[in-house]
């Protein structure tokens, strides 16, 4: 299977449990449930109906809820359907009632107070585009002109490309879909049209209220405001995905595949994991083999260094669900073979400028070595005995060539480390604390650690293995342990 790891998106065509296991066997790592599409009074059933079909089949399996986010919309048309021409004058104005030919209808009140002359505003995936020309505040609208002309419907979605909206993080349905999500529990929560790190703090606290501070969130970047805070946005969130649908709306598409790089870097060297999003194999949702150019643009985004792939309607709308699985796999598998682990070393080695204090860490530093160790001596595996997956991480950001094998003795944990790259992840609950309350040490779990992977075939008798952890082993982030086996 490919060490990168790919997420799919659950939906009308992947809901029979057949289709879900074809998908799991295919290289699935982690079901995406797009909340913007499901009731979230309906996440708890729908969590747990996938998470045992995926213990039924002994599949490991994570599951990501995606929040839909404040997305402003159009109200409804009437007529339900008209095309605006190149040159047209359209107004934008604020309120509920239905949009027009004439006036198109924005239900949020700060409307002329964020919008200025000159600036922009895209409709319908950006099919549509209005300059505005005069923020007429006796009139209550905006007077646009139509750069670009095309269709507008009901409820399409409004993407103002120069403004910005006081518009608060967290809708009221994402504040339900979060509190669902917590007592699902889901693995990982996605968070629609961040802005700055403010947004996460507050789905933390959310969170904290329902009793799953723990969950990993992610930051999808999609909007202008996000990439001009991105650094706050780093230091907040778990990970991070490069939504590329919208932000081709905000951002001229020449620069998406320049900002996708950036981000993609700018992740590996905070070490935050990093998602690759949005039509990646778009021509499978109806056809049953992808175009060279959308092969390629998953092995650049691999190359690049993400640590995950999407699928979005390719799985859950299209008439393919599991070959684009294992479309995508194989391409990651492929493309894996480039990645050169030296120049990740090189690249990403430890750095004051990356730690508190102006020192680098001992943990980034230890898995560093283990990496470089990994190279020099020509290590068959390397294995990381883990509560809650932090060294595994922290080894997973150079890229080794050989394979990271995670034992864990918690379940929860284990799965949050389905989006780690390159990362498999083995129960091993010889780890748990005995009868006294006594965390073994690590020493002491050798050899079962070994005994585990020899019976999964992962290892054999003369294969060279580095064993790191952290002491004690139940203190999370502290990885200060390191010895050699041959086997």
């Amino acid at each position: 299977m490919s060490r990168t790891k790919v997420v799919a998106t659950y939906g009308p065509a992947c809901e029979s449990d057949r289709v879900l296991v074809a998908m799991m066997r295919a290289g699935m790592d982690v079901l995406r449930l797009n909340v913007s599409h499901l009731d979230p009074g309906n996440l708890v059933a729908v969590t747990r109906r996938i998470r045992a079909l995926a213990a039924s089949a002994g599949i490991p399996l994570a599951i990501l809820a995606d929040m839909p986010g404040p997305k402003i919309r159009c109200t409804a048309c009437n007529p339900e359907h008209f095309d605006l021409r190149d040159g047209q004058r359209v107004d934008l104005a604020p309120g509920s009632a239905l949009s027009t030919p004439q006036c198109i209808r924005i239900p949020y009140r700060r409307l002329l107070d964020d919008v200025a002359v000159r600036h922009e505003v895209a409709i319908n995936d950006g099919l549509v585009l209005l300059r505005v020309e005069k923020v007429d505040r006796k009139a209550g609208a905006l007077r646009c002109v139509v750069l670009r002309g095309g269709p507008v419907s009901s409820r399409k979605g409004v993407s103002f490309l120069h403004s910005t909206l006081r518009i608060t993080g967290l809708t009221p349905r994402d504040r339900q879909g979060l509190k669902a999500a917590a007592e699902a529990p889901v693995d990982f929560i996605a968070l629609s049209f961040v802005r700055s790190g403010r947004d996460i703090r507050a789905a933390r606290r959310v969170l904290k209220r329902a009793g799953a501070p723990g969950i990993p969130l992610v930051a999808k970047i999609e909007q202008h405001e996000a990439l001009d805070n991105i650094a706050g946005i780093l230091r907040e969130t778990d990970g991070v995905m490069v939504a590329r649908g919208d932000m081709g709306i905000e951002k001229p598409l020449e620069q998406v595949p320049l900002l996708q790089k950036d981000l993609i870097r700018r992740c590996n060297e905070t070490g935050r994991f990093v998602i690759t999003a949005t039509q990646m194999l778009e021509s499978m949702t109806e056809h049953a083999r992808p175009t060279r150019a959308e092969v390629s643009d998953v092995a650049n985004a691999i190359l690049d260094g993400t640590d995950a792939v999407m699928l979005s309607g390719e799985t859950a709308a299209g008439k393919y669900p599991a070959a684009a699985v294992e479309t995508m796999a194989r391409v990651a598998l492929a493309a894996e073979q480039r990645i050169d682990p030296n120049e990740r070393l090189l690249r990403l080695a430890p750095s004051p400028r990356m730690a508190p204090g102006g020192v680098p860490s001992l943990d980034d530093a230890l898995a560093h070595a283990a990496c470089r160790l990994a190279i020099t001596a020509q290590l068959d595996a390397l294995l990381c005995l883990s509560f809650y997956g932090s060294t595994a991480r922290r080894i997973a950001r150079y890229r080794p060539r050989c394979p990271i094998y995670v034992l864990s003795p918690y379940e929860e944990h284990s799965r949050r480390l389905a989006i780690t790259w390159g990362v498999e992840v083995f129960a091993f609950p010889e780890a748990k604390p005995g009868r006294a309350g006594k965390t073994p040490s690590p020493g002491e779990l050798i050899a079962p650690a070994i005994a585990v992977l020899r019976r999964a075939k992962r290892l054999r008798s003369a294969h060279r293995i580095a064993i790191l952890a952290g002491i004690p082993l139940d203190s999370p982030g502290g990885t200060n342990w390191l010895r050699v086996v041959e086997i």
